[in-house]
């Protein structure tokens, strides 16, 4: 693809203003670092402008309830209205570290090296929220060879194959198993899932490609699940309890796998062209979001917290009379279940392959 140079920025609070890329060396950002808060600024308006005063002024303080709601409204402005732009501008809605919600841009760092070219990406929302999200205390950085796969094998609407990437990378729980002779993060993708292998050193993880259910030869099930985390901060502890069982989410993997479960995109299509229209007004969702929470039985009382309580982007919601503060102790509940193995050699091996892997 050429290199980008200057296009037109799409939004009303900011015409006649024009998006470009930014060169140093053998790196290339976009949209320029220089012009994050001015972009931001518009389309902060434009999201927050809309909404109901109530859910547009939720901060720190406001309760589970009305931060859910906020939340979802930005995942409907950044994924859904958003995800193909003509400014290729991608935004993405991401917690900040009081679990407020807030749609922010996606800036693609790209670098050539002599293996080809690499990306990585940070996501602005304020110049006091700026994350680069991390894996179990390593940078994530993307192979070309991962976007170009991810379009070609995942079926997307035209324009939105890098959104829908971000967003199935970085949107849930991630476990990685063994894929052929090598290791992959497993994400869910609708009913069926994605693989990415990837390389792992001291300091990063390299992602080197994305394969769906029919490049996968192999997907091999562990006694002992192998969660990582993503998360904002650079340093990163292994947590001792979660908010979740991976092993759950291995054997959702493993019989999806086993299903040859293909990717079909969402089949739902509005029943009328004004009902298209509706749904693709932005004016018209946000003054109908708390409405459509309700009707997923969100209400007064429900929660949300960070997926095993660490800052970044997986949030863990719970309905009203839900628990979101139980947590598992994983290896006490496997060895109740699988008493027979020996759970204290799995555990030490487990630390050991951990060890040399921050070793590089």
């Amino acid at each position: 693809m050429k290199p980008i140079q200057h296009i037109p920025f799409q939004s009303i609070y900011r015409e006649e203003y024009e998006v470009v890329e930014q060169k140093f060396g053998n790196f290339s950002l976009y949209p320029h670092s220089d012009q994050l808060p001015i972009l931001f600024r518009a389309l902060r308006l434009e999201f927050l402008g809309a909404l109901p005063d109530r859910i547009a002024r939720v901060d720190k303080r406001a309760d589970g309830f009305h931060k859910i709601i906020l939340r979802h409204a930005a995942l409907m402005f950044a994924s859904t209205l958003n995800a193909a732009r003509a400014d290729r501008l991608r935004l993405y809605e991401l917690p900040d570290y009081d679990l407020v919600t807030r749609v922010c841009i996606v800036q693609q760092i790209s670098e050539d090296t002599p293996l080809g070219r690499t990306h990585r990406f940070r996501f602005y929302g304020g110049d006091d929220f700026f994350p680069e999200i991390r894996l179990s205390g390593k940078r994530i950085v993307f192979a070309d060879h991962v976007l170009q796969r991810f379009s070609a094998r995942v079926p997307n609407p035209v324009g939105e194959d890098l959104t829908n990437l971000l967003i199935d990378f970085f949107g849930g729980p991630v476990i990685t198993m063994p894929v052929g002779p090598s290791r992959a993060i497993i994400v869910s993708k609708h009913d069926s899932l994605l693989a990415f292998p990837y390389r792992e050193s001291g300091d990063e993880y390299f992602i080197t490609t994305c394969l769906t259910v029919n490049e996968i030869n192999s997907l091999t099930p562990e006694v002992l699940p192998h969660a990582v985390n993503f998360h904002y901060d650079e340093t990163f502890t292994k947590p001792k309890l979660r908010t979740w069982l991976p092993a759950i989410l291995m054997v959702d993997y493993h019989n999806r796998w086993e299903r040859k479960t293909q990717i079909k995109l969402p089949g739902h299509q509005p029943a009328t062209a004004a009902a298209e229209k509706r749904v693709n007004d932005w004016h018209w969702v946000a003054q109908h979001i708390k409405d459509c929470m309700f009707r997923y039985g969100h209400g007064p009382g429900s929660q949300l917290c960070f997926a095993d309580h660490i800052p970044g982007p997986t949030i863990t919601e719970a309905k009203p009379g839900g628990n979101i503060n139980k947590l598992y102790d994983e290896v006490k509940i496997y060895r109740e279940i699988n008493p027979q193995f020996d759970w204290d050699a799995i555990v030490a091996h487990r630390a050991a392959e951990e060890a040399a892997a921050l070793k590089g």
